[in-house]
């Protein structure tokens, strides 16, 4: 007897795209409920989730329980300053709005609560309103919650490999325990890091940011099946009727399949959708990796039409052709090891030897054996210029990958197969980015570091804007939401700052390596699927100062593409600079204004100097002097000429200090840094040099 179903239903051939990212202004008015392509979508999921609880009485579960609605709003592509006004890259609020008004008129449902975490840098508080689910939750009385601004509790996964140490939100919580019921409704889309991303990746945006980046590399498809450990949506609502095609989470391109998917067992009811959209599961390790770990089910009974819609794979290539076409100017070098055993490495050595070249095939290896890392981040990061509109013909470079140890050194390989050093990268033309913390090595030869595995998200977009010296859009006023997404990421700030303070935890430190979970002992060999394992509160201030600052540290880094160690105590080193560069030359300016040019302040002042400066030859000066403004313009540039000299006596600490970082390996011999340094000096005094001495500064090479 089967007890696993999928529905499907096809929906009416309407213009769908039109309304498919966000709510119009006439949502819950007579006109919007008489739209055909309301009506069409609200029945084709009230008769989905209709059939599905015939068969699984599910509905059941539903009546007693609070039921979580978690969408997929990653980023809502509505008006943000993109070539197109929307991509269908979110759930579409429509398909939302049916189901909680089938969970609340059918099921009878006692509370409805509507859960996300958007993706970082794109708070979900800003999410919610761009695409109008703030509006669905007030007319249809859910109740709202931004799942990166709860309080985490931790799990354990013994039988996991990647996924040992797991953090969720409080509200999860009670998915796990049983309390709630949970309903994962995402959209039919490709995915540059998983090839598909549908129901049970959809909770990749339930677990905080920090832990989203561990693992999140090679080892992406394990980490999101062993999530299953701990918790499976009751149902899976994919929102099919607009789907989504390229290289999400980027910008992706409608695909009319006009179609809702709904199933009782999450990974059956997504190898269904891959199904649908003309993908063979087996070749996506989503589904090889659930079947290994015994996470499928093979008696599954779907009722519906099983014609596909094709959509297109995304593009991960950093070297396609279609990148190449956008973007000729960057070269892109892998110098990755991962998919090359001793043997072979030693094969590869002797074709450089022989033939200065490597056959390509071995370039795409090096691509494919991170594709859920630094190559698909980069990818990202194309895909946003792109749909931002840019076509960049000036030279540029990223270099990914420790290089390979041939022929005595480390090499790098661009799309051709041709081999690099870091001396011959040095010399390419443009401005060049090392991506991801494998890649440190060639950061000799870089002028930005992107560092952590995988990098922030957004942080390659960010980067690529430098390299190509253009302005992102998404952070300019052609973002007509821009406003929207500066208040959310201030609240949003306050919310998580508060849960700190109260001395809770929200997240792991931030993945600067590829290292395994480290779990306590006492989980080991267990066979349980999941055990609580309590994170200890927040009692040290200094620790709580320190998780504060990297809040902030990191929601800068998201926009500007790197992460800068100490960033809050440089900011305040910098305004302490602004404090007495101000101190020194407010004087200065009020003297010379007081005098009328810089003439008279030299002539009056070297008068002073002239006749000794004594008190007795002061007053005989200020005697000479018909203004008194004169006179007092004097005094105010004698306090700048005695600040200066404090400023000129610190220049051999300030050199002193700078000597020291060079021999701690914090920073390079620089002709450009030093003058910097004395300039800085003379201008606003120790500010300019006590950073070198706290070891605050740092080139990027050393980041």
């Amino acid at each position: 007897m089967n007890k696993n179903f999928v529905i499907i239903e096809k929906l009416f051939p309407y213009n769908y795209e039109r309304e498919c990212v966000a709510l119009t202004p006439d949502y819950g008015t007579a006109v919007w409920n008489s739209k055909n392509e309301v009506i069409a979508i609200q029945q084709a999921v009230h008769n989905a989730m209709e059939k599905l609880s015939i068969e699984t009485g599910i509905i059941e579960k539903f009546r007693t329980k609070p039921v979580i609605v978690k969408p997929n709003l990653v980023l809502v592509y509505n008006d943000i300053g993109t070539v197109k006004k929307y991509y269908p890259e979110t759930t579409d609020p429509r398909v939302l709005d049916a189901l909680i008004v089938w969970l609340k008129e059918k099921a009878g449902c006692p509370e409805i609560i509507i859960a996300e975490s958007s993706g970082r840098g794109a708070p979900t508080r800003a999410n919610f309103k761009l695409s109008g689910v703030d509006r669905i939750a007030r007319h249809r009385g859910c109740r709202l919650v931004a799942l990166e601004e709860q309080p985490a509790v931790r799990y354990v996964l013994p039988q996991a490999k990647v996924q040992r140490e797991i953090l969720i939100p409080e509200l999860f919580d009670h998915v796990v325990k049983g309390n709630y019921a949970y309903i994962s409704v995402p959209k039919l889309k490709t995915n540059l890091y998983t090839g598909v991303t549908l129901g049970f990746k959809n909770a990749m945006g339930v677990i905080p940011y920090n832990l989203r980046q561990r693992a999140h590399n090679y080892n992406i498809d394990r980490k999101l099946v062993e999530m299953l450990y701990l918790f499976k949506p009751d149902v899976v609502l994919i929102d099919g009727v607009v789907g989504g095609e390229g290289e999400c989470p980027g910008p992706v391109y409608p695909v009319d399949s006009r179609m809702i998917i709904a199933g009782n067992h999450a990974v059956e009811t997504d190898r269904i959708a891959t199904q649908l959209m003309g993908f063979d599961p087996k070749k996506i390790k989503l589904f090889t990796i659930a079947d290994e770990l015994g996470f499928g089910e093979e008696n599954i009974k779907i009722i519906g039409s099983t014609e596909q819609v094709h959509f297109r794979e995304p593009d991960t290539s950093l070297i396609s052709n279609h990148v190449q076409q956008h973007f000729p100017g960057i070269t892109v070098l892998y110098g990755l090891s991962k998919p090359f055993s001793q043997e072979m490495l030693k094969k590869l050595n002797e074709t450089i030897k022989t033939q200065n070249t490597i056959d390509v095939s071995y370039v795409h290896a090096m691509e494919n054996s991170c594709r859920g890392g630094c190559v698909a981040s980069t990818r990202l990061g194309f895909a946003m210029l792109e749909a931002e509109g840019y076509t960049v013909h000036r030279s540029g470079v990223l270099i990914i990958g420790e290089g390979l140890e041939l022929s005595g050194e480390r090499l790098w390989f661009d799309k051709n197969g041709k081999p690099y050093t870091l001396d011959a990268i040095k010399k390419l033309s443009g401005k060049k980015a090392v991506i991801g913390s494998c890649s440190k090595p060639a950061c000799k030869a870089g002028n930005w570091f992107v560092d952590g595995c995988m990098p922030l998200a957004n942080a390659p977009h960010a980067i690529l804007h430098k390299i190509s010296k253009t302005s992102c859009k998404i952070l300019s006023v052609q973002n007509k939401r821009l406003g929207i997404l500066i208040k959310a990421i201030l609240e949003q700030r306050r919310a998580r700052i508060n849960v700190l303070k109260s001395g809770k935890r929200l997240d792991v430190e931030f993945p600067f390596k590829d290292e395994p979970d480290k779990i306590s002992e006492q989980f080991l060999g267990s066979n349980d699927s999941f055990l609580s394992w309590p994170l200890s509160p927040i009692k040290d201030k200094k620790e709580k100062k320190k998780l504060i600052a990297d809040e902030d540290n990191m929601a800068i880094a998201s926009i500007m593409g790197t992460i800068v160690p100490c960033l809050m105590e440089k900011i305040s080193w910098y305004v302490k600079g602004i404090v007495t560069a101000i101190i020194t030359w407010g004087p200065f300016i009020a003297g010379l204004r007081l005098t009328g040019n810089l003439f008279n302040l030299l002539k009056y002042f070297s008068l002073w100097i002239l006749q000794g400066l004594s008190i007795t030859m002061l007053n005989e000066v200020s005697s000479t002097i018909s203004s008194p403004r004169i006179f007092a313009g004097l005094l105010f540039f004698l306090l700048f000429v005695l600040l200066e000299i404090v400023h000129i006596a610190e220049l051999p600490i300030a050199m002193r200090e700078y000597r020291r970082a060079q021999e701690r390996g914090e920073v390079k011999k620089s002709f450009k840094r030093l003058s910097m340094l004395i300039l800085g000096t003379l201008v606003s005094g120790f500010p300019a040099w006590f950073p070198y001495k706290l070891s605050l500064e740092r080139d990027v090479d050393i980041v």
